[in-house]
């Protein structure tokens, strides 16, 4: 059968063919991971950790709640990247990293979702990022409300924390942005915690940035 002339059976060949070439000439998504590449694999220690924590998940603004990237650019332009993705939802990358990087600089012990018997104090850390931005060749920046209170709601510490890191060119150097970002943001709640665990009324007249109350909202 000729199709204006041309063989149709040649025509289809050589199409499935081009789009076969296409599709395997499409370069392969890439996946990201905000665990910082060089943490350290800490042993189990023989003595029972200094503290047990439970981070919550974590709560991220709609527009990055994805597993793709999304970057800011000028005028206001925003590109939701589609090679570019998150190893797993933003938020549970962020939790992941939070819990990872307090467990190393608290000696602590994070049980979340794991059985507990409840014959220590569990202190719950929440977080609810509020601005995630990634600005190409310039900066990344966390902006973030978190809690700390104890399973019984006695007493609940909120701080806020806003964490800028510079960053070159490329989306390699924006993930590890936010994983410098990440740690600071860590550090900033390793001593709030250390003191609520030592004293929960007196923590936030020691910290910048926390105060105290009877109930929180991002807590619950």
């Amino acid at each position: 059968m000729n199709l204006f002339g041309f063989p149709f059976r040649s025509v289809l060949v050589d199409a499935v063919a081009c789009l076969a070439l296409a599709a395997c000439s499409s370069p392969p998504a890439r996946f990201h991971s905000l665990l910082a590449a060089d943490r350290v694999a800490v042993a189990a220690p023989a003595a029972a950790p200094a503290l047990i924590v439970d981070v919550l998940p974590v709560r991220v603004p709609p527009a990055v709640a994805g597993r793709r990237l999304v970057v800011q650019g000028n005028s206001g332009q925003v590109d939701v990247l589609e090679m570019d993705r998150w190893a797993s939802p933003v938020a549970d990358e962020i939790r992941a990293a939070l819990s990872s990087a307090l467990v190393l600089q608290t000696g602590a012990m994070d049980v979340h979702g794991l059985p507990y018997d409840g014959k220590r104090p569990v202190y719950r850390v929440a977080m609810e990022v509020q601005r995630f931005e990634s600005w190409r060749d310039s900066h990344v920046s966390i902006d973030a409300v978190w809690t700390i209170r104890t399973a019984e709601d006695r007493q609940v510490l909120t701080c806020r924390s806003v964490v800028p890191e510079a960053v070159s060119a490329g989306i390699d150097d924006l993930v590890q942005g936010h994983r410098r970002a990440l740690k600071t943001l860590a550090s900033q709640m390793a001593e709030p915690l250390l003191a609520y665990a030592a004293a929960p009324s007196e923590a936030a007249r020691s910290m910048p940035g926390c105060l105290d109350s009877a109930a929180s909202m991002l807590a619950k």
